[in-house]
């Protein structure tokens, strides 16, 4: 199964025809991702049929965030729930580099029955291990997207792996993944279920012979 970086309605009709399990819906793929504007966010859940989950990050700057930001990220996570998307994608540091236990409890009070995906700030942790001991404290989080706290998650497998075997809830892998390199991360991880954005492109563009070659290799 796959989820898809997208970042506009196009692109989200393209994903889910080409095969897309998953969209991630964000703006600014080139800074990481961040919340994409609210006209995007209601038209691509009114069209798409497959889940969609949404990036809960105010700004680019890091993954630390002042009461204002705290601010902003509370009210765009309750208008994703009032949307009716089907999840959101939130990550959150303090200033020494460990999980923000305080704002990641205020955007579960706040999300409702949205599933939530702890995304890419975890590869930002002083210590990986211990933000996944962290997360494992918080059963309302579903997921946790990260590349071992490498360039890719295939550089990062033997960590990937390491989380995987502690970790309470889902290890999905992202960064860098493509049809040469997926065997590898699903066998070792035993997990059906990857992150994937340039490795389903072509300069750019979705690109459906990337996704079929996906999703060929990881269902032999």
């Amino acid at each position: 199964m796959i989820e898809v970086i997208v970042t506009t309605l196009k692109e989200a009709k393209q994903a889910e025809r080409y095969g897309a399990d998953r969209l991630e819906l964000i703006a600014n793929k080139g800074a990481g991702g961040t919340t994409p504007s609210f006209g995007t966010i209601r038209n691509v859940l009114e069209q798409a049929t497959i889940p969609v989950h949404v990036m809960i990050r105010p700004h680019a700057d890091s993954f630390v965030y002042d009461e204002a930001d705290a601010e902003t990220i509370l009210a765009d996570v309750g208008l994703c729930r009032e949307l009716g998307a089907d999840g959101i994608v939130f990550g959150a540091l303090t200033n020494d580099g460990r999980i923000d236990e305080a704002l990641l409890g205020e955007v579960i009070k706040h999300k409702g029955e949205m599933a939530l995906t702890f995304h890419r700030a975890i590869d930002d942790a002083v210590d990986l291990m211990d933000a996944i001991t962290v997360l494992n404290d918080f059963p309302e989080v579903d997921h946790v997207l990260t590349s071992g706290g490498q360039a890719t998650a295939l550089e990062g497998l033997e960590r990937l792996s390491a989380m995987h075997d502690v970790a309470e809830m889902n290890i999905l892998p992202g960064a860098g993944i493509t049809a040469d390199n997926v065997s590898q991360l699903v066998d070792r991880l035993g997990i059906d279920f990857v992150h994937v954005g340039s490795g389903v492109r072509t300069d750019g563009q979705l690109d459906e012979q990337k996704f079929n070659a996906i999703k060929e290799t990881m269902t032999r």
